[in-house]
């Protein structure tokens, strides 16, 4: 809480110490979601980087490899996420949690042990159904673990663990590819010889586990009580929280809008990036997935941390957060341009790091936005609703329209650089337009709730 300064001040101060945890076990309960999203995005992103060797050993085409890398994880991502975020409102958080990490690393794994084609999407389902747990817990976590002051850095580090996770799932993969090449051939017990890419899979996936279980023994923060009179409800009905989305639909809805655009753009070239690097600019693809996974981090530390802490400073309300990751997504709408057609490898990575880190702000600063817009008892349930529709549009039909392109209108290796160059730049804009569009609703619609 602040006075009138945007400070806060001691009495206010005083009373915040006492409806938070302790900012050392609130800053490790973030460490922990740090990690376990780490893990999450290194098993959801992993494919990107074996998309040629998949392709050689299954005879696929690009728009079936789009298929496990969207749609097949994005179906059951969003369907049970609306569920699973109603089940988070009102059961222990971080017990669900580290249910949906122990599913969904057990799922990676059996990706390895997948022959073809129609194993590998029931595979990637599962990985899909056992990720929709995390965020939506992690928001509600977070919400009641920090006052409004701090919580744009909290959710822009626990944000981060997206970008490291992609990052590493290139190194990592890189390093697995690298190693079992040089060794000839993999032989595990039980399952025998595997090739390249299945050892990939089963490494990634089953170090999860561990992170499942620190989860479940962590303690359960207490729920904070606002002065809106649905959060003091144990379980608000559907129909209030329906309700709720219509009243602040330009607001609410439209900040998931513009980040299921930013999501799309951002999936129509990561899920392609380590790909592109080999067609268009040749490099082998250890080369690749390190050069790719190192833009990742590099971009997201810039655009997440930055990002939170910026936007904290600033003021830290929903419409100036907003207000920012417009501005944002219209630097990287030139990101996204110049670093698919630049035939200079250092031009591409550099225009790669600036796209990926405007593109990095809105997890941590609309997500904050949106907790800031929403009553306590509904905020695991409207954040399953964003993730529904940031993720539809993003994950499932983004790296899918970057495949579709590139089969139809550019039918030759080289051709991806030109889909991706039309698909991320598009969606980027219209995400600017619907931020602006936002941040005017939500200067008007936070006047009526107080969270």
């Amino acid at each position: 809480m602040t006075d009138a300064t945007g400070e806060t001040s001691p009495a206010n101060a005083a009373e915040e110490a006492g409806r938070y945890p302790p900012p050392l076990v609130a800053w490790l309960t973030v460490a922990v979601l740090f990690v376990a999203y780490i893990f999450s995005f290194i098993d959801r992103m992993i494919i990107g980087l074996l998309v040629e060797p998949m392709k050689a050993d299954l005879n696929l085409t690009d728009t079936q490899i789009s298929l496990l890398q969207g749609l097949a994880f994005a179906i059951f991502y969003t369907l049970v996420g609306l569920p699973l975020g109603r089940l988070i409102d009102r059961a222990a958080r971080l017990r669900v949690a580290a249910v949906g990490v122990a599913l969904w690393s057990l799922m990676t794994a059996s990706c390895g042990l997948a022959g073809q084609y129609w194993q590998l999407f029931l595979a990637r389902m599962g990985v899909g159904v056992g990720e929709a747990t995390l965020s939506p817990a992690a928001y509600s976590i977070i919400s009641d673990s920090f006052p409004q002051r701090r919580m744009g850095l909290a959710m822009g580090l626990y944000g981060l663990g997206s970008a490291v996770g992609a990052g590493l799932a290139f190194f990592i993969g890189a390093a697995v590819i690298q190693f079992v090449v040089a060794a000839d051939a993999l032989y595990l017990p039980i399952i025998g010889e595997v090739r390249a890419w299945q050892a990939t899979f089963m490494i990634v996936g089953i170090p999860g586990l561990a992170i499942a279980v620190v989860l479940a023994l962590m303690p359960e923060p207490a729920r904070l009580v606002s002065s809106d009179p649905l959060a003091d409800k144990v379980q608000i009905p559907l129909k209030a929280i329906a309700a709720f989305l219509r009243r602040r639909a330009g607001a609410v809805l439209g900040l998931c809008f513009a980040t299921g655009m930013v999501n799309f753009a951002v999936f129509a070239a990561i899920s392609w990036f380590p790909v592109f690097l080999m067609r268009v600019h040749g490099m082998p693809l250890v080369d690749a997935g390190q050069l790719a996974g190192g833009c990742l981090i590099l971009g997201g530390l810039i655009g997440l941390v930055g990002g939170g802490w910026l936007t904290d400073r600033l003021g830290g309300q929903p419409a100036g957060r907003l207000a920012f990751c417009g501005f944002a997504a219209m630097i990287g709408t030139v990101g996204a341009v110049v670093f698919p057609l630049s035939n200079n490898l250092w031009v591409t990575a550099i225009a790669f790091v600036i796209f990926f880190a405007t593109a990095a702000v809105p997890i941590g600063a609309a997500a904050t936005a949106l907790q800031q817009l929403t009553p306590n008892r509904m905020r695991a349930t409207v954040s399953a609703v964003y993730l529904f529709i940031v993720n539809i549009i993003g994950l499932g039909a983004g790296p899918t329209a970057t495949a579709l392109l590139g089969d139809i209108l550019f039918p030759y290796e080289s051709g991806i650089r030109y889909a991706i160059a039309i698909a991320s730049p598009a969606a980027f804009a219209l995400a600017a337009f619907l931020f602006f569009l936002a941040a005017r609703y939500a200067k008007r619609e936070l006047k009526t709730i107080d969270v």
